[in-house]
C-alpha cells in the first residue's frame, strides 16, 4: 500500500505557551570549543573561554535573545584557559581556576564589572588548583570547589566584602570532576560527574545547606550514570542531560523539581551529542553552546535554546509548506525558497514526544527520505530555523 502523507497545521497558540522544545539560534561567532564558561545576568547570556583541541581562548561573548545577536565582550585578562569556574553575584561575574594547554591548573581569580565591561582581579583560591569543579552563588556569597588536578573534596565560600575566602564541609559524594552544579532557594546542588580514567561516572544528586554547612544526598538522576552535562535552571526545575559516560555519548534530558526531589523524562536534545557545553538560563528559557566530543577533535559553536515555543514567531501566519508528491512512498520533498534561515531542521516525532528522525534543510528543495521505523499511524513534524518555527500533523499509512 502507498503511504499516505497528510500535514495539518496541528498546535495552537495556547498550548505552544505551555510546551518547551528545542529551537536553534544564531552559532557563537567565535572559535568551536569545549569546556567554556556561561553565565547569565538579567536579559542576556555570556559565553567565554574553553578548549579547541589544545588552543585555550580568552574571549567572552554576550548574547541579546531580544536581538538574536552575539556581541565581543572585553576579554578575560587571566590567560587562556578551561574548565574554569563562575559565578555571579550582583554586578559581577567572578571567574577563576582552570586548566591550560600546558597542563597547569590555576588558583587565580578575576571579577568582570558587567555593566562597564571591565575586569580586575580579586583573592585567589586558596585551596588546591583545580579545573571542572562546582561553582555556585548563593545570599551573596560565592562557592566553589571540588575538581580534578588532583581530585579534590575542597569546597570553599568566597565573601564579596571582605574579599576572603573560608573553607567549608568537604563535598560528601566523593572525588569528581565534570559536575553540574546549581543553586536554587538558599540551597547548592550538585549532580553527575567522574573520575579516574577508565572513567567512573555518577549520576547522584548532592545538596548543599550552607546555614548548617551540611551535604545531603537527594533522588538521582533517572539516566545513565554521565558526566560533561548539559545543565540549566528554569524557575524551579533543573534540566540535566546529554554528556558522556566514557564511551557513549547522550541527548537524553531529564528535569529535576526541586521542591518535590523527583525527576522526569524531559525532551532529547535534537542535534549531535556532546559533552562539556557553556550554559545559562534567561527567563524562562535555558541555553546551550558549543561541547565537544573527546578523542575525535570535533568541538562545536552551535547555540541552542530550550524554551517555549512561543519564544519563536510562528511560521504558519508566512508561509505555506506544500510536501510533494502527496501522497507519496517512501519520500517526500517540500521548497524551502523564500524563508529559508542557515541551520534549519526538520523534526519528526512519534505522538508520545520522541523523536524518531531529524534531518537538516538546505535552500530550495529538499527531499526527506523517511526511516523504515516509521510506520503506520500518527507523527508530528516541526521545522525550526533560528527565529521561526512551524509544527505539523504527519499520517502514516504503511
Amino acid at each position: 500500500m502507498k503511504n499516505i502523507f497528510l500535514f495539518l497545521f496541528l498546535m495552537t497558540a495556547s498550548l505552544q505557551a505551555q510546551t518547551n522544545t528545542w529551537m536553534q539560534r544564531p552559532f557563537l561567532p567565535a572559535t568551536v570549543r569545549y569546556h567554556p564558561i556561561g553565565f547569565s545576568y538579567g536579559s542576556a547570556g555570556f559565553i567565554g573561554l574553553g578548549n579547541n583541541n589544545g588552543s585555550v581562548m580568552t574571549d567572552l561573548w554576550e548574547f541579546n535573545p531580544t536581538a538574536g545577536t552575539w556581541t565581543q565582550r572585553a576579554s578575560f585578562p587571566g590567560g587562556g584557559r578551561f574548565g574554569a569556574s563562575c559565578f555571579v553575584i550582583g554586578d559581577f561575574a567572578y571567574v577563576g581556576c582552570g586548566w591550560d594547554n600546558a597542563n597547569v591548573a590555576y588558583s587565580d581569580f578575576y571579577r568582570y564589572k558587567i555593566s562597564t565591561n571591565t575586569w580586575s582581579s580579586v583573592a585567589s583560591y586558596p585551596g588546591t588548583s583545580f579545573y571542572t569543579g562546582v561553582n555556585f552563588a548563593i545570599g551573596g556569597k560565592g562557592y566553589t570547589g571540588i575538581g580534578f588536578a588532583p581530585y579534590t573534596l575542597e569546597f570553599y565560600e568566597y565573601d564579596t566584602t571582605s574579599n576572603a575566602w573560608t573553607r567549608k564541609a568537604d563535598f560528601a559524594g566523593g572525588i569528581r570532576q565534570s559536575s553540574y552544579s546549581f543553586a536554587y532557594n538558599g540551597k547548592g546542588y550538585v549532580t553527575t560527574g567522574s573520575h579516574g580514567w577508565p572513567a567512573n561516572p555518577y549520576n547522584d544528586m548532592w545538596e548543599y545547606n550552607p546555614v548548617t554547612n551540611l551535604w545531603s544526598q537527594k533522588a538521582s538522576l533517572p539516566g545513565a550514570v554521565r558526566y560533561g552535562c548539559v545543565g540549566f535552571l528554569i524557575n524551579n526545575i533543573a534540566y540535566v542531560g546529554m554528556g558522556m559516560d566514557g564511551t557513549n555519548y547522550f541527548n537524553d534530558m531529564y528535569a529535576y523539581n526541586i521542591s518535590t526531589n523527583t525527576w522526569a523524562v524531559a525532551d532529547s536534545f535534537p542535534s549531535t551529542p556532546r559533552a562539556f557545553p557553556g550554559c545559562f538560563t534567561i527567563g524562562n528559557s535555558g541555553y546551550m553552546c558549543a561541547g565537544g566530543i573527546s578523542g575525535q577533535n570535533i568541538n562545536f559553536n552551535d547555540f541552542w535554546e530550550y524554551g517555549p515555543l512561543s519564544s519563536t514567531t510562528e511560521l504558519s501566519e508566512k508561509i505555506s509548506i506544500k510536501p510533494f508528491p502527496n501522497p507519496c512512498s517512501t519520500e517526500f520533498a517540500f521548497n524551502t525558497s523564500g524563508y529559508y534561515q542557515h541551520g534549519a531542521q526538520l523534526y519528526i516525532y512519534t505522538s508520545d514526544g520522541k523523536l524518531i528522525q531529524k534531518a537538516d534543510l538546505t535552500a530550495g528543495v529538499n527531499v526527506i527520505k523517511l526511516k523504515s521505523e516509521i510506520s503506520t499511524g500518527t507523527y508530528h513534524a516541526t521545522y525550526i530555523q533560528q527565529d521561526f518555527k512551524t509544527t505539523f500533523k504527519l499520517v502514516v499509512m504503511r
